[in-house]
């Protein structure tokens, strides 16, 4: 059992739920999405609370000061460091406008519904529902299932996975007259090739690249939004942490203090208009720099493990990986016989004809999120009530024979131990 095996099964207990994917993939769905909504909760309810502060002179009015904080809350402000004077250039108080403030809580929205896209293309697969192989699998390994619904629990995953793998459209000879770039076409492309025996792999891979893509992504709408190269905004923290610099309360990426320009026209007079440029404070921004602190390193820490997840995948699903995989499972104690009576031959025609890179697949999500246990005994079941039943009539009879001795073997040997112990 792998590390990422037994995170897997964490998240599972943790969680209470089925799962049909991996630990990677629940990380950007479920975990992250649920942390940018929270984000996004708390942000709204703070924007509308103590959204913006402006100094304004003495013989305003309180609905002058009302207005002000409306127009500097809605129009962008500026930044300015405090040593230095403000400019009269429109150009470069332009190029240092604050622009995201008032749309944090929408943009981490949308940035939540693009964490969940490619679990939306995952979940509506069509071909075999795995959720329900993965429910039936922890209901078959439980302690308090009694024999009866565990037997039907086996009988169900065997005979869906059979179903599937096994389905005449996926048969080699069907797919003979298919030209050279239609195969090619349908094998890279997750929408189609349903029945090449790679759809799920496929589309699980490309799940993948969604989700190496989006979490860049984020990267680059980030630093978008924020007027500045957020790439190099946690180096920068981490190198004041280090240096023992106290926290940046005057950013040019999450400012306190900006400056806001308005006008006031006079009633009754169009052509005359005050002008004013005030201070304002931003007591948001002091929780947005803490909550983009935090989203940097989790985003930093979700692409790392996006592209290790990717790879690993890859590497799994390399088709000398899947017979290891099957043979590791099916070279068990239990049924020795089984797998001393085989030959390479028939090994193979079970991983690459028979089961293909989909029911690899299959299995492998099962060991993942129930355990090693039920993967072996379902293999079990598809080798000898399945695959050997369909293509080798002779050599189910051959290994049935040869259990049928080892167990008369071990009756003998514990007879003999019996007459032994009785002595």
């Amino acid at each position: 059992m792998d590390i990422s095996s037994l995170a897997a099964r964490a998240s599972t207990v943790m969680s209470g739920k089925r799962n049909d994917d991996g630990l990677a993939d629940r990380l950007n769905y479920r975990y992250t999405v649920g942390i940018l909504v929270v984000f996004a909760i708390i942000n709204m309810n703070r924007m509308y609370v103590d959204q913006i502060k402006c100094w304004v002179p003495a013989y305003f009015t309180p609905n002058y000061e009302e207005y002000v904080r409306s127009v500097c809350f809605v129009q962008n402000t500026y930044y300015i460091k405090p040593t230095e004077k403000v400019p009269k250039s429109l150009e470069v108080k332009r190029q240092n406008e604050i622009l995201y403030y008032q749309w944090i809580p929408f943009l981490l929205l949308v940035k939540a519904f693009l964490f969940y896209l490619p679990r939306i293309s995952w979940r509506f697969r069509m071909g075999i529902q795995i959720a329900d192989l993965i429910e039936s699998a922890f209901d078959y390994k439980l302690p308090t299932t009694n024999a009866v619904h565990r037997k039907m629990c086996l009988d169900y995953m065997v005979d869906t996975i059979d179903e599937y793998v096994d389905d005449h459209r996926r048969q080699k000879h069907s797919h003979d007259n298919i030209n050279m770039f239609t195969r090619f076409f349908s094998t890279i492309c997750c929408t189609t090739g349903r029945y090449l025996g790679n759809y799920l792999v496929v589309l699980y891979i490309t799940t993948k690249l969604m989700y190496i893509f989006i979490s860049l992504f984020q990267i680059f709408i980030l630093s978008t939004m924020l007027g500045s190269n957020f790439l190099f905004f946690g180096i920068e923290v981490l190198d004041r942490l280090f240096r023992g610099i106290n926290w940046d309360s005057e950013s040019r990426l999450f400012p306190k203090t900006t400056m806001c320009d308005f006008t006031i026209r006079e009633f009754g007079h169009p052509k005359l208009a005050h002008e004013y440029t005030v201070p304002c404070v931003l007591p948001l921004n002091l929780f947005n720099q803490q909550m983009f602190t935090f989203l940097y390193f989790w985003y930093a820490l979700i692409i790392q493990l996006n592209m290790y997840d990717f790879f690993l995948w890859i590497y799994t699903i390399h088709p000398s990986n899947r017979r290891h995989f099957i043979f590791k499972h099916l070279k068990s104690k239990k049924y020795a016989a089984v797998f001393e009576a085989t030959t390479n031959d028939q090994m193979k025609a079970f991983v690459d004809d028979y089961l293909k890179a989909d029911g690899v697949f299959i299995l492998i999500i099962i060991s993942e999120n129930s355990s090693d246990f039920v993967t072996s005994e379902i293999i079990q079941q598809l080798w000898m009530r399945k695959f050997i039943v369909k293509y080798y009539r002779d050599t189910k009879e051959l290994i049935y024979a040869d259990i049928q001795l080892t167990n008369n073997n071990n009756n003998h040997s514990s007879v003999k131990r019996h007459l032994c112990g009785v002595i």
